[in-house]
This record gives structure tokens, C-alpha cells and sequence, in this order.
């Protein structure tokens, strides 16, 4: 199928920093086999010395993440605030991978943060380039300014750097990502703390600020011979809508869109993300091949400009195979979509298994749809960012020792007070579940989406056992992968119902502890018993998944010393036997809240 829309293509993890020019190469080759037309090529090392700052404050976590244009090209007035060695090896790496692009006939692509907020410093010293403040206010310990891009000379430094980026690199898109993470623009209502920005520039309207801050984009680009488009965007999941941003459509240029909108009403990009970096990361390389047919036939319905896919590599390249198929064939409908995916299927474990391993597709998607039906943001909200996986469960939190509690409290997305760190329910200081009907719910959805993934497990396994050898090792590790996320399922089961143990229970009257028989025990210290057994069961059952092989079932840390707090540590397995030890150390705490039986 003749493709005449951009088609712009990003295959990585933003957490998962380790990624080689040798599989820049890979991705780049079947990204061109697939009629793409761009590769994202802005997965670089974190920015951690943002967080390095103050580590008492988990905010710079989010914008570490992203990429920013400073931290690719330091212009001469930010030089005394901004790491140089740190942008020369972004913008090396970058080069290197511009260079294997253009072997496959591939343009580039970059996403941004953008305005991302400068260190401190540099407003003391320049005043006039303090722009909004842009933290979270629940989710950070200090005040974080983005430069105000209604400044002439912060507008200055954003065109220079944006002519020496693409001026060996042929960059024709950037998508920006703002107000989130650390990126904010002056006096938007979609900024976390509200409107605000400096008085210099109250007055001027939004279409003129963000025609401004895209302009100083658009000319230094134009500066080194290169054209650009620029997808501006504000929609963060289920964040209000800032009305300022998407009410200057009509004002645009030709080559802006903001929050998908333009000035010909034809969108700039329809982006198809398979929603997997806080969906199910960091478990790795898990496609859901029903789900993306589906939202890629819908895709190449929609009129826009531009298609942008964000995928997650697989084993077994199953995305990169259902769109050239989709290529050869486009679907309309479930019937075709089911065709396509039973050749693709065949492709993969021959036409004998296709079915089978259909089935198992299905099951998986089954299962995402009832754990999207818990509202819990995602695995990266809970598993990692509180710990839920490695933290132990233990009714008295706050009496942990420091010591204890020192190989997962600083990872914790936690900017207020202990006892909200405490609160298992607590993410980052926000409780989409709470209760014990919204927990009982929440939990049947994930039991639900549990027996669902034990049967995909059990058809790869089956499949991989009829199959040769390297496709067998593939499935038979895919079967893993599904148990161990049925693990982290299981273990947000227990978080929930573990922490409505606390929720509901009266700290302050003492059990009875009398002579009296018999005497029943209470059903809550019967539930926080079978709890306590089943969350140190199942994280043997993890320690057995992944000990030897972390680095094949899950996305950590490059190294111990570089854990944060999306990033577990490659040391997972010890902090896990610390969990269990401190939980059978803390499991007689039952008895202090609740009676026990005396028959």
C-alpha cells in the first residue's frame, strides 16, 4: 500500500536507557520494511543530574525522562548552568544515529519537553527569563520555573540551538510535550499550580506566545536549510483540558498543531500508542497484537498528515509484522482484522499452532481490558514508583527503621509526609481506589485478568513444546513473562486489600487478651494472616521467574547505582528477600490490632 502520510515510528522505552546503535540499527531496518519515514531518535541517558540536586524530591524523576533541547545544544548564555559533557554526548549519539538512519532513506524525529525548567541559578542571575512555575505541587518538594518563552532572549537561545541540532541532522518533526513534567508555558490554565507566569507578559495573548515560542523554532531551523513540523501538546491522560491552548487553532502557521489541532482542521498526527511504558513496564517485551490491529485500522481511517507509532520491541517483531501486513492488505473490520492476524500468527509459529496462538493473543487482550477496568494508572505507578513489589506489607510502616526501609524509601515517588509514603494506596499523593467495595471491585477485575493470562501462558508453553528449538526458547520465555506479570497483578491485590486492612481498623483500642474460651479470632487478623503468607508466596514465585535472567523479564536500571525512582534496581531479587524477611519479622503485628482465637 502506497503511504503518502509521514509515518514516524518510536520502538524504545523512555526508562529503558540502554540502547545500543546495533539496535538503533535494527529498529531503523524494520521501521523501512514497514514503509516508516521516520525514526524517533531521542532515546538518550537520563538527565540525572537533575534529581541529583536534592534527592530528598522525586519530581525531577518525570523530567529526567524526557529529552529537551538544551540538553542537546548548551547555548553560550546558559553554559554556566547547564552540564556541557552531558549535551556533546546527546548530540554525538544523536549524529551516530542520524547517520544509520539515512542508510535506510529515513528522516528524524525528536520529542521534547518543552520549555523545560533551568536550575535556579541561572533566573538569579538573569531575572527576566524566570517564567511559570511549573511543578506539581503535590508531587514536589521545591519550585521548579520554566523560561518564559515570551522573552527575546530565551527566544534567541531556542532558535540557536534549534539551527545547530538540524544542522547535521535531518530532524523534519518534533513533538513537545508541555505542561507536565517539567515543562510549563507562562500563564496557561493546564499548568499544575495554575495560571502564572511573570507580569511582563501577561498581556500578550496565547496564540501570540506559542506562535512566538514555534516561530524562534521553525526559523532556526530554517537557518541550517530545514523544515520542520511542530505537534504541540498539553493532553496528559485525564488532565483537564487547558481551554487558552486549544482555542488558537485558527492562528496557527501551516506547520503547528497544538493538542492535535490546526488551522486547516486536518490534524498534523494521529498518534497510535500501544500504551505500554506505564501500562505494563517495566515487564518486557509483552506485545498486545489484537488490541494494535484494531488501533491501526482505525488509524488509516483518520485524515491527518502524519501517523506516529510508539511500539515496544518484541521477540518475535510481532507489531512491525501486523503492519506490513496491514500494508499489503488493509483491514476494515473485525473479519479482516482476524484474517490478517491468523496469517501473521502462521508467519510466526506456522499454520498448524496459528490458532492457537490467536487464542492466546486474545486472552491477553481480555486481560488488559479487565485490568484497564481497575483504573489503576499502571505498573509503573504502583509497582514501581511505590514499590509495591519490593516494599514490605507490614501494618506498622511508620516503626520500620531507616535502615529497613533504606532499599526502597528513596524510590518512592513520595513528596509529602511519611504517612502518605506509608499508604499503600497513596500515588503519587493521589487515590484512584479507596474503599472496600472500589477495592473489591478493583481486585475482581485484576483476578479476572489473572485467569486470562494463566491461559496465554499455558498456550505458549504448549505451542513452544511442538516447536524448534530457537522459537521454542522465545515462547517458552514469553510463558515467563506472562506468569510474572500475573505476579505483579497478584501483588496489587494484596497492596489493596492489605492497606483497606489498615484503613478500616482502630489503632487505638487494644485487642482482648483475656482467659475467656473459647474465643473466636478476629476475621481481620484471619484475612491479614492469609495476606501476609500469600504476598511472601508470591514473591518466591517472582524471585523464581527472574533470578539469573532479570535483565530478559524486566526493564531496570543499568546498574545499582543508577536506580531511580522508575527504575527498579537489577538487584531486585535481594531486595526481594528482604521484603519476606521483613514481613515474617513484622507478622506476629496482627496480634496488636486484633483478637486472636482462643478454642
Amino acid at each position: 500500500m502506497e503511504n503518502k502520510q509521514k509515518v514516524i515510528v518510536t520502538v524504545t522505552h523512555q526508562n529503558e536507557i540502554d540502547y545500543s546503535l546495533e539496535q538503533f540499527e535494527h529498529d531503523a531496518r524494520n521501521i523501512a520494511r514497514a514503509g516508516g519515514t521516520h525514526i524517533m531518535i531521542n532515546q538518550l541517558a537520563k538527565s540525572r543530574w537533575v534529581w541529583e540536586r536534592d534527592r530528598t524530591d522525586p519530581y525531577p524523576n518525570w523530567g529526567m525522562i524526557f529529552l529537551s533541547l538544551f540538553k542537546i545544544v548548551v547555548p553560550e548564555p546558559l553554559k554556566p548552568y547547564l552540564p556541557e559533557a552531558y549535551a556533546a554526548e546527546n548530540y554525538k549519539v544523536l549524529k551516530e544515529r542520524m547517520e544509520i538512519a539515512r542508510k535506510y532513506g529515513l528522516k528524524g524525529a525528536l520529542s521534547l519537553c518543552e520549555p523545560f525548567y533551568l536550575p535556579e541559578e541561572a533566573y538569579r542571575d538573569h531575572p527576566g527569563w524566570r517564567g511559570p512555575r511549573c511543578e506539581h505541587p503535590r508531587r514536589a518538594r521545591n519550585y521548579y520555573y520554566s523560561p518564559c518563552i515570551d522573552n527575546a532572549e530565551v527566544l534567541k537561545m531556542y532558535s540557536y540551538a534549534m539551527e545547530k541540532l538540524v544542522h547535521e541532522m535531518d530532524i523534519e518533526y518534533l513533538f513537545i510535550h508541555t505542561n507536565d513534567s517539567g515543562g510549563g508555558i507562562c500563564w496557561s490554565n493546564g499548568l499544575y499550580p495554575g495560571a502564572n507566569g511573570p507580569a511582563a507578559c501577561k498581556h500578550r495573548s496565547m496564540a501570540d506566545r506559542i506562535i512566538g515560542f514555534t516561530n524562534a523554532l521553525t526559523e532556526g531551523a530554517r537557518a541550517s536549510g530545514k523544515q520542520v513540523e511542530i505537534d504541540l501538546s498539553s493532553s496528559i491522560m485525564k488532565k483537564k483540558a487547558d481551554p487558552g491552548l486549544n482555542a488558537i487553532a485558527h492562528s496557527l502557521p501551516d506547520n503547528v498543531s497544538v493538542n492535535r489541532q490546526t488551522r486547516s482542521g486536518i490534524p498534523l498526527t494521529h498518534i497510535l500508542d500501544v500504551d505500554y511504558e506505564y501500562k505494563l513496564a517495566p515487564l518486557k517485551n509483552v506485545p498486545d497484537v489484537f488490541t494494535f490491529a484494531e488501533k491501526l485500522e482505525k488509524a488509516h481511517q483518520q485524515q491527518s498528515r502524519s501517523i506516529s507509532y510508539i511500539l515496544v520491541s518484541t521477540d518475535n517483531e510481532e507489531y512491525f509484522r501486523v503492519i506490513e501486513a496491514f500494508n499489503k492488505q488493509p483491514t476494515r473490520g473485525v473479519q479482516d482484522r482476524i484474517a490478517m492476524l491468523g496469517k501473521v500468527a502462521a508467519d510466526i509459529v506456522g499454520a498448524e499452532h496459528a490458532g492457537e496462538l490467536m487464542e492466546a493473543w486474545s486472552d491477553f487482550q481480555k486481560a488488559q481490558i479487565h485490568y484497564e477496568d481497575t483504573r489503576i494508572e499502571g505498573l509503573s505507578w504502583t509497582s514501581v514508583n511505590q514499590r509495591w513489589i519490593n516494599r514490605p506489607f507490614v501494618l506498622f510502616p511508620h516503626e520500620l527503621t531507616e535502615e529497613e526501609k533504606s532499599y526502597y524509601r528513596p524510590y518512592q515517588f513520595q513528596a509529602n509526609d511519611e504517612a502518605q509514603a506509608n499508604d499503600l494506596l497513596n500515588m503519587q499523593c493521589t487515590s484512584f481506589i479507596r474503599g472496600s467495595y472500589a477495592v473489591g471491585l478493583a481486585s475482581h477485575a485484576l483476578e479476572k485478568a489473572m485467569e486470562r493470562i494463566g491461559r496465554a501462558a499455558d498456550a505458549f508453553l504448549r505451542i513452544g513444546e511442538r516447536a524448534g528449538e530457537e522459537l521454542s526458547e522465545k515462547l517458552r520465555l514469553m510463558a515467563d513473562r506472562l506468569l510474572l506479570l500475573r505476579c505483579f497483578f497478584q501483588n496489587a491485590v494484596h497492596a489493596m486489600r492489605f492497606q483497606d486492612i489498615i484503613d478500616s481498623t482502630d489503632y487505638d483500642t487494644a485487642p482482648e487478651i483475656s482467659p475467656r474460651w473459647p474465643i473466636d479470632a478476629d476475621p481481620k487478623l484471619l484475612e491479614y494472616e492469609a495476606l501476609t503468607r500469600a504476598e511472601i508466596d508470591n514473591t518466591l514465585r517472582i524471585i523464581e521467574l527472574i533470578e539469573g535472567r532479570v535483565e530478559q523479564m524486566l526493564i531496570t536500571a543499568p546498574s545499582e547505582e543508577l536506580e531511580d525512582i522508575f527504575l527498579l534496581s537489577p538487584r531486585l531479587v535481594d531486595q526481594l528477600r528482604k521484603k519476606i524477611d521483613l514481613m515474617l519479622d513484622h507478622q506476629l503485628d496482627g496480634k496488636r490490632l486484633f483478637v486472636s482465637p482462643n478454642n
